[in-house]
C-alpha cells in the first residue's frame, strides 16, 4: 500500500509565489519536466483579473529565462515557461517519493499531493520540505487502499506507476514499461492511471 498526503507550502524563493502575490493569481501548474540543462520546463494556467500584466511581468523574474503564451483571454492565459530548477522537487523524488498533480499555487501556497511507498519515506520528504519552505498546512496522511475509490486494476496501476518511477522528472519507466508489468495494453494503462489519479485527488477535495 503506498501512503498519500496533502501539504501546503510557502517557496518564497520560486517564482510562482511571487507571482500569485503580485498579481493575485491563481496558478494550475499541470506538469513539469526537468529538461537535461537541469531547467524545468513547465506547463501552467494562470487565472488572473490582472492577466494584461502577466507577461511584463514574466519578463523580469530572472528564473524564467523563456516564456511562451499560448492563449489569452481577459482573466487567464496558457503558458510554457523554461525557468531555474527549484529544490522542491528533488526534496520530493529524492526521498523515493511522487507529486500527483495538478500543483495549485494560490495567494503563494503551493498545494501539493504527495504519494510514498512507506509513512517513513513520507516523513522525510516532509523533513527535507520544511528545510527550503514554509510549511502552511499538512492533511493527514492517508493509505491510498480502494475505500477511497479505486478499483483493484487502478491500484495495481498506481503502485507499478510510482514504483517504477512513472511518475518522477525525469521518467524513470514509460506508460509502455508500466503496461508490461501490468500485462496490459499501454492504452489500458493509461485509462486505469488517469482514473486512479481523479479518485486519488477527489479524496482530498472532500471536507
Amino acid at each position: 500500500m503506498s501512503i498519500a498526503m496533502s501539504i501546503g507550502i510557502r517557496h518564497r524563493d520560486c517564482w510562482h509565489y511571487r507571482l500569485s502575490k503580485a498579481l493575485a493569481a491563481t496558478i494550475i501548474v499541470k506538469y513539469t519536466y526537468r529538461l537535461p540543462n537541469d531547467q524545468l520546463y513547465g506547463y501552467q494556467t494562470i487565472v488572473s483579473a490582472r492577466i494584461g500584466e502577466l507577461e511584463s511581468f514574466l519578463t523580469s523574474i530572472p528564473q524564467v529565462k523563456k516564456f511562451a503564451i499560448l492563449s489569452r483571454s481577459a482573466d487567464r492565459a496558457e503558458v510554457i515557461t523554461w525557468a531555474e530548477q527549484s529544490s522542491i522537487i528533488d526534496s520530493i523524488i529524492k526521498k523515493n517519493c511522487v507529486f500527483i498533480g495538478p500543483t495549485i499555487v494560490k495567494d503563494g501556497v503551493e498545494n501539493w499531493h504527495i504519494v510514498a511507498p512507506t509513512r517513513e519515506e513520507l516523513q522525510d520528504a516532509v523533513a527535507a520540505l520544511e528545510r527550503c519552505a514554509e510549511i502552511a498546512y499538512i492533511r493527514s496522511a492517508e493509505v491510498v487502499e480502494p475505500d477511497v475509490g479505486l478499483t483493484e486494476r487502478q491500484m495495481s496501476a498506481l503502485k507499478a506507476a510510482v514504483e517504477m518511477g512513472y511518475f518522477e522528472t525525469p521518467r524513470r519507466s514509460s506508460i509502455k514499461d508500466v503496461a508490461k508489468r501490468l500485462k496490459v495494453s499501454p492504452s489500458t494503462a493509461v485509462e486505469h492511471l488517469r482514473k486512479a489519479e481523479k479518485k486519488v485527488l477527489e479524496s482530498y477535495a472532500r471536507p
